[in-house]
């Protein structure tokens, strides 16, 4: 893998200048020391031009990193033919509209992949959290069981396909057996391409009114060698400023469906990217801490125990919590 294929090239002093990546690539590499930090590298005026749930995703211990060139989140992608009166507003609202033969047509009202990924939004939106300053586990909270019971209710529910399957809800809204789905912004060439203009996207429904859901919001970012200093450094900043510059960023939203990470440029209301604009200034920034990656597998295992009904709530999430901080002891024991 690139990833694995850089860190050994840097930390035998060689490598690239420049690095695009990821946000959870951050944490491991800034641990083995293989990108620079860039605090006193760029000076606050240029930083300023970048949304801060970008930056805030790109610290790791308080030191920037990376800089950050577009946004990926989740968002509600609806068939406006299924919801002529548009998408429901909050939770309350689409368990209300899903009783309601008068509102939407179909199969389902909702298709719903219940991985982690794609439910997170409402765990935050309800108070969760999943690792503390310390990189400790910290998932065992009264928000995560209303998000699990949340998820529960959906599974229960006759007019929601809620299930840990990508494929499955991706299916039941092409083959316009669901009227709603939720995914990211890669889905949407292909939902254009069997709905065209029957195609929706909005924000997610609000955990409440006036309380968003804060899915996880990861950042296609740049990051620079510390191998290379002097003159190569320069050209890799320069080549960063040009990449983020407004110029480019539009033509990366119009040929590539990248939304922009800076700040001034506006995507028109009616641009199916500008929902996912929107949710992303909501959200939550992935984090970069290595331990992140003991959190997924626990997490999806804690929502499946409650779907098949093995265990309630409450037990599912202090399961998580304690997988999650045996995994993370493990690995700094080694």
């Amino acid at each position: 893998r690139l990833q694995d294929k850089y860190l050994r090239s840097a930390a035998a002093n060689g490598g690239p200048d420049l690095l695009i990546g990821a946000t959870d690539w951050i944490g491991k590499f800034a641990q083995s020391e293989v990108v620079a930090p860039l605090d006193d590298q760029i000076p606050e005026p240029q930083l300023q031009r970048y949304q801060n749930v970008a930056l805030s995703a790109l610290r790791y211990k308080g030191k920037l990193y990376a800089l950050p060139e577009s946004l990926e989140t989740v968002a509600l992608y609806y068939n406006k033919a299924m919801i002529p009166s548009g998408p429901p507003k909050t939770i309350d609202h689409l368990f209300i509209r899903a009783n309601s033969r008068d509102y939407w047509n179909g199969d389902y009202l909702l298709a719903y992949n219940t991985q982690f990924y794609f439910t997170a939004g409402y765990l935050f939106g309800w108070g969760g959290k999943l690792l503390d300053t310390e990189g400790q586990a910290q998932v065992d909270s009264p928000g995560a069981v209303r998000w699990l019971d949340f998820l529960k209710s959906m599974r229960e529910h006759p007019r929601f396909a809620a299930k840990s399957d990508y494929g499955y809800a991706d299916a039941l809204f092409r083959e316009k057996k669901a009227a709603m789905t939720i995914n990211g912004p890669w889905a949407l060439g292909d939902y254009q391409q069997v709905l065209g203009n029957d195609l929706g996207v909005a924000p997610l429904p609000m955990v409440e009114d006036m309380v968003p859901a804060m899915p996880f919001v990861g950042i296609k970012c740049l990051m620079f060698n510390p191998n290379s200093t002097g003159e190569r450094r320069e050209r890799a900043l320069d080549f960063a400023n040009f990449f983020t510059s407004t110029s480019n960023m539009t033509r990366m939203l119009d040929m590539a469906g990248h939304v922009p990470a800076i700040k001034g440029l506006a995507i028109p209301d009616d641009h199916p990217l500008a929902a996912f604009e929107r949710q992303a200034k909501w959200g939550t920034p992935l984090p970069p801490d290595p331990e992140m990656k003991e959190v997924w597998t626990p997490m999806d295992k804690a929502i499946e125990e409650v779907l098949t009904g093995v265990n309630p709530p409450p037990k599912a999430i202090a399961n998580a919590q304690s997988l999650i901080q045996a995994k993370i002891e493990a690995v700094r024991k080694q």
